[in-house]
């Protein structure tokens, strides 16, 4: 017998003659409305279990979270576990039941899994649109899937992304591409490896050009061949007006005289780095300020883009007030580092305080390429004419540096009162990565002039120097640069301007060269020290380069290691001796050589701590002058 707590299904009394064992009707009339009762069985039966579940489940604390917050996380998962994907995987010889090709598709559910938590959480993700407007790797997406994001999405703007390679994939495929009817618009779009041949014909095939009238934002990153030239970008995207985003890598509009992307637009970057000459495809100085004259620019980068000007001189470029930061990159020739430098000069900043980064030089810093091969008039132009784009852009900044970073033909400048950030301690590389989280910087200027017309010390050869020295509180030598500076005259005798500085930051085998900061001179009948007479802090970085891998343990004995330390100690006692406002304060080191001994002998003068310098080599194994 059942028990007390079991369930039982009682039928109707209809029902209940159907089913009597002694009915002895077998005719189609009965077998039918046996038929329905099992209908309705399965119909019923499924909804129950659904209902009972849902009240199971409604006291779990995933089950009671707002819908506003598993929206937020699903959004974060689609970030870590991404869409579901086409995979062709190989299966038998080809001649088998599962296809001509040889292959299977299959999926993985992706972020799609959280709709499994519970009919709850299925229920917020299929009901919240905005969740299906953005699927990565658009041509990567299961066919059905397609259908179900098309559908969810309801015609809210979507979010493209397009990649050659699953579009390749795709082609293997007997699935066919599925793209937004018209009626949707597309308000971000991303061309991800494509050649020039594919872009143009996705172009033509499968979007239409009414879908471009709502586009924010458009990427487009373009493969090119050996000696091929780069896309052009369809004139349907040019007078845009909503276009706040446009990145071109190896594609360029197709005509640069007409008023282009609209007056909405906050972020341009347009790069090319193909190897053919393409003049006739840049635009000239007039086309470009142009574009520039957009009001709503904050961010301009542009990569290999040089202006075509004609012999007269050309007028300047105001920048709009609100540009805010700046790259510009050249790695090609003479000519075009020498346009590019021409382009700095004509500049008018309206905004009084800027990120720029300037990047001359070749691919692979190669220097034997017969493009920059100058004779001493050329050089001597170049110089010139890179003093004076320098000499523009500083004399428009709003303060003056307050911190210089010196690497192999490079520097960095900072205008902040605060020397190092949270996140990368204290950099000593002249990358503007590596203090773009340095609070307070309204000034950051990056420059590399990688270029045989410029000498390393240019910046302090010749007496005229760029910027101001004298509010600078802080200087560091990259280890790229260092021995070329400390070793001229040149730039000490500049350096005598930075009385202010107050911390000095280099790598410790370039410390050997630091004695000038012992000397002194006799000032109104008193001794001073020459240079820096207000420092108090020294930092000693290790190079990445005496970190060895086998863990070899540090020699102080070795003769080089003891000259360099017998330096730092001969510092730190003569600045102690001089008086109580000249002694140094602190004397910070790279952990890693906080092992050595001799560190006793320097603490007498100076009080020595030690600090794990933020680098990408800070876990490796120290090594340096091992015997």
């Amino acid at each position: 017998m059942p028990s007390a707590d079991e369930w039982r299904l009682v039928p109707p009394e209809s029902v209940r003659r159907l089913l009597a064992p002694d009915n002895m009707d077998h005719s189609s009339e009965r077998l039918l409305a046996l038929d329905a009762v099992v209908m309705q069985l399965e119909a019923a039966v499924p909804s129950l279990l659904a209902q009972i579940k849902r009240v199971r489940n409604n006291p779990s604390s995933l089950c009671r979270i707002p819908a506003e917050i598993i929206c937020h996380i699903i959004s974060f998962a689609k970030v870590d576990y991404g869409w579901p994907r086409i995979q062709s995987e190989p299966v038998g010889n080809g001649d088998d039941a599962t296809g001509e090709l040889g292959a299977t598709t299959s999926s993985k559910l992706g972020w799609l899994v959280l709709t499994h938590v519970c009919s709850r959480w299925r229920e917020v993700a299929i009901g919240s649109a905005h969740l299906w407007t953005d699927p990565s790797d658009y041509f990567a997406l299961p066919p059905v899937l397609l259908r179900l994001i098309l559908e969810r999405a309801r015609k809210l703007p979507f979010h493209l992304e397009l990649s050659a390679i699953s579009l390749y994939r795709l082609g293997m495929t007997t699935e066919t591409v599925q793209m937004p009817r018209r009626d949707v618009p597309i308000e971000v779009l991303r061309f991800l490896s494509f050649t020039a041949k594919d872009f143009a014909f996705v172009m033509h095939e499968y979007l239409p050009v009414d879908s471009f009238q709502h586009l924010h934002r458009l990427t487009v990153s373009i493969f090119l061949d050996e000696g091929e030239e780069p896309a052009l970008l369809p004139t349907a995207f040019l007078s845009c007006s909503s276009m706040t985003h446009l990145s071109l890598n190896n594609c360029l509009p197709s005509r640069w005289d007409i008023p282009l992307f609209g007056p909405r637009l906050t972020h341009l970057s347009l790069s090319y780095v193909g190897r053919p000459e393409i003049p006739h495809l840049m635009p000239s100085t007039l086309e470009f300020a142009r574009i520039l004259s957009t009001a709503a620019l904050k961010v301009l980068a542009i990569d290999g883009i040089h202006l075509q000007d004609p012999p007269v001189p050309s007028p300047s470029i105001t920048l709009p007030s609100d540009l805010c930061s700046m790259d510009v990159f050249s790695w090609r020739n003479a000519t075009q580092h020498r346009d590019s430098l021409a382009l700095l000069e004509k500049l008018i900043f309206q905004h009084r305080g800027i990120r720029m980064e300037v990047s001359l030089g070749l691919h692979g810093g190669d220097h034997t390429d017969g493009s920059i091969a100058y004779d001493p008039s050329t050089a001597k132009k170049m110089l010139s004419l890179t003093r004076s784009a320098l000499h523009n852009i500083y004399r428009q900044q709003l303060n003056p540096p307050k911190h210089l970073i010196l690497g192999y033909k490079s520097f960095l400048t900072h205008d902040s009162e605060i020397e190092c950030s949270e996140k990368l301690a204290w950099p000593i590389s002249t990358m503007q990565c590596m203090y773009m989280d340095i609070p307070g910087a309204n000034s950051l200027l990056n420059f590399n002039l990688d270029v045989v017309s410029i000498d390393d010390t240019f910046l302090f050869d010749g007496g005229s120097i760029p910027f101001s020295l004298h509010d600078l509180r802080s200087v560091s030598l990259d280890s790229s640069g260092a021995e070329t500076y400390l070793a001229r005259d040149s730039w000490w005798r500049a350096m005598r301007q930075a009385a202010d500085v107050h911390r000095i930051s280099l790598y410790f085998s370039d410390c050997v060269l630091l004695l000038p900061l012992a000397g002194t001179v006799s000032q109104d009948g008193a001794t001073v020290f020459t240079m820096f007479p207000r420092l108090k802090v020294i930092h000693v970085h290790l190079e990445e380069i005496f970190i060895d891998e086998d863990g070899a343990v540090l020699d102080e004995a070795n003769a080089e290691c003891t000259r360099i330390l017998t330096v730092i100690r001969t510092i730190a006692r003569v600045r102690r001796e001089h008086s109580e406002e000249t002694r140094l304060e602190s004397l910070v080191v790279d952990s890693a050589l906080s092992g050595w001994t001799a560190w006793d002998t320097v603490a007498v003068h100076v009080p020595v701590s030690f600090c794990q310098f933020y680098s990408p080599y800070c876990s490796a194994s120290p090594s340096l002058f091992s015997s």
